[in-house]
């Protein structure tokens, strides 16, 4: 027969026990165990790991081309090297009508291209006012560019996010759906409040 004293020392470790099985349990699982391998994430996008700090990004408008500067909004960027053939199109068009998608919040975000060639921008001038760029022309292009590829999973037909805090966060692949891209920044300027 046990005695209360022993009663009470197997009732406080079973007690103490309910506590610590979960923990030891979470801990095994995170750290040992593959079961998060399989997991979806909410974002449509890939995240970018490390984040990469992009600096002070100095860019262009197509509309009357001042300079700016990044000024805590978020930004779609892409790159093309040449000139704006039938992809930078596709791009540029999509850029635009996600903005527009946002509704209420489009001044949260900017489009950027980033150009390895000096572009003639007269022609897009009307159809995508607003539009920003970054070409050789500038004294930040070759940093930026540089940035950009530091990526280790930097592919040249990809879309990227910036955060409004000039960091590299998010990459999409060339043919994303639209709606995601607009689902991701939703989720993000939501959240950012």
């Amino acid at each position: 027969m046990l005695s209360k004293q022993s009663k009470g020392r197997f009732v406080l470790i079973g007690i103490s026990l309910m506590f610590f099985i979960p923990i030891f349990i979470s801990w095994y699982l995170v750290f040992f165990s593959s079961y998060k391998d399989d997991i979806k994430t909410v974002n449509h996008g890939e995240l970018i790991n490390p984040i990469i700090s992009m600096g002070e990004i100095k860019m262009k408008s197509v509309s009357n081309n001042s300079l700016y500067s990044h000024d805590r909004t978020w930004l779609l960027l892409f790159v093309i090297d040449g000139q704006c053939e039938e992809q930078c199109q596709k791009n540029l068009y999509q850029l635009r009508q996600i903005r527009l998608a946002i509704g209420k919040d489009q001044d949260k975000l900017d489009r950027l291209l980033i150009s390895s060639n000096q572009l003639s921008w007269d022609l897009y001038k009307s159809d995508y006012p607003g539009q920003k760029y970054i070409d050789p022309s500038l004294p930040n292009f070759n940093n930026i560019v540089s940035l950009l590829k530091s990526n280790k999973d930097f592919n040249a037909n990809s879309i990227y996010l910036i955060d409004p805090y000039g960091n590299l966060m998010m990459q999409y692949p060339k043919d994303v759906d639209p709606k995601g891209i607009i689902k991701d920044i939703e989720r993000l300027i939501r959240n950012a409040r």
